[in-house]
């Protein structure tokens, strides 16, 4: 036990001094920062520590971490782009481990498990769907027809640019030099106005219609600010982005490590209305699991109770001005099939009606109070849980 607990705490202190030390700046945690919590909780990209059913008789401590983000913490030279990519399988894999606590807070058996996604389109630094949009970009084609046309212009006007004590080539240092400007950071009206009118000869004559329209809209906005709002528009697709999980977990006795419950689930997360950059959004939550279990009724300890279950929901969230997630609801309905031998008075097929309500308290710790009622029988069932993403941890920690 005491080595489980050290072990439980050793990860907690590799993702508290992680969250210290990494920027906020940093890409890998963009995509991150507006990811809902209830998708945090199918998986962390990072590191997750969890207090469940803290008003039950079963309470549970767990923590959850990426093998990525313990690499990272080991060695921050990974938090690059090319790494982030480089470690994908990593990244999407989960490892979790726990204790399970009596209504005494007396340990009572541990738990342990792994996860892993299948699909996770939330990641806008290697999404393939973000890097198509941004290469089929119409007016990303006509800038590159644009580049074209203004290197073949200065080619045929500057004859003599090789000829260093020429006029063309003091006359093509200045065309390039605006030139590159207009193509990266700086606003066309802010160029010379005789390169202006070289542009808009160009233009005009390529029929660039979509630079055109910028040209004469946006005069005051660089290539650069534009691409910065378009890219804004396309990574918040990560909003819908479909995440779809696998994983299996396993429950011990707190004696000689014996299995006293196993489960295997997939968990699909997908945004399901129009999105746009700092608007809420709602999600489609599927939750499927299939659970062996002691049963009572056969002698000795065995995993020979089986329960199918299945969870389909929707999940409002409601976002605040820097497109976080601070509050979230989420409305289910549970159906569960008892595979096995029914116990006495128990029924094959049950359904619940599920509601969850996730609030951000302060960066990325949240309380999720969870309410499960039983139609048939008319019972009630509330549950208190916390979660906390190391990073929101550490910044307030500071």
């Amino acid at each position: 036990m005491k080595n489980l607990i050290a072990g439980i705490f050793f990860l907690f202190n590799m993702g508290l001094l992680h969250a210290q030390s990494s920027s906020k700046k940093a890409a890998v945690f963009t995509a991150d920062s507006i990811t809902s919590g209830n998708t945090k909780d199918i998986i962390t990209n990072f590191f997750q520590f969890a207090l469940n059913n803290l008003t039950s008789a079963n309470r549970e401590l767990n923590i959850s971490a990426s093998p990525y983000g313990i690499m990272l913490k080991k060695n921050p030279k990974l938090n690059l782009d090319s790494s982030y990519k480089k470690y994908k399988s990593l990244r999407r894999l989960n490892v979790r481990l726990g204790m399970r606590l009596d209504s005494s807070f007396r340990f009572n058996g541990f738990t342990s498990g792994l996860k892993f996604s299948i699909i996770d389109k939330r990641d806008f630094t290697t999404s393939g769907l973000i890097a198509q949009k941004l290469q089929n970009d119409s007016l990303n084609k006509e800038r590159f027809q644009l580049q074209l046309a203004l290197t073949r212009y200065a080619r045929i006007n500057f004859p003599n640019a090789l000829d260093t004590n020429s006029a063309d080539y003091k006359n093509l240092e200045i065309f390039n030099d605006n030139k590159n400007k207009l193509l990266q950071d700086v606003p066309y009206s802010r160029l010379d106005p005789a390169f202006q009118r070289i542009v808009a000869e160009v233009v005009a004559e390529r029929n660039l219609l979509l630079v055109n329209n910028i040209l004469k809209t946006n005069p005051n906005s660089s290539f650069a600010q534009i691409d910065a709002i378009k890219f804004d528009s396309l990574k918040n697709t990560i909003k819908n982005a479909l995440l779809w999980t696998i994983g299996v977990t396993d429950t011990t006795y707190t004696d000689k490590f014996q299995f006293a419950a196993v489960e295997i689930v997939s968990e699909l997360s997908k945004g399901i209305a129009k999105s746009v950059p700092g608007a809420n959004n709602v999600e489609l939550n599927i939750r499927a699991a299939y659970n062996f279990v002691n049963d009572t009724l056969v002698k000795g300890r065995n995993l020979k109770r089986q329960i199918f279950s299945i969870e389909p929901g929707v999940n409002w969230v409601i976002r605040d001005k820097e497109n976080q997630s601070f509050f979230e609801l989420k409305l289910s309905g549970s159906y569960y099939y008892t595979a096995s031998q029914l116990h006495t008075s128990e029924i094959k097929n049950r359904l619940s009606l599920n509601g969850t309500a996730r609030i951000r308290i302060y960066q990325d710790i949240w309380i999720p109070i969870e309410i499960r009622y039983d139609p048939k029988n008319g019972n009630i069932l509330g549950l208190l849980n916390v979660r906390a993403n190391f990073a929101g941890i550490g910044r307030m920690m500071k």
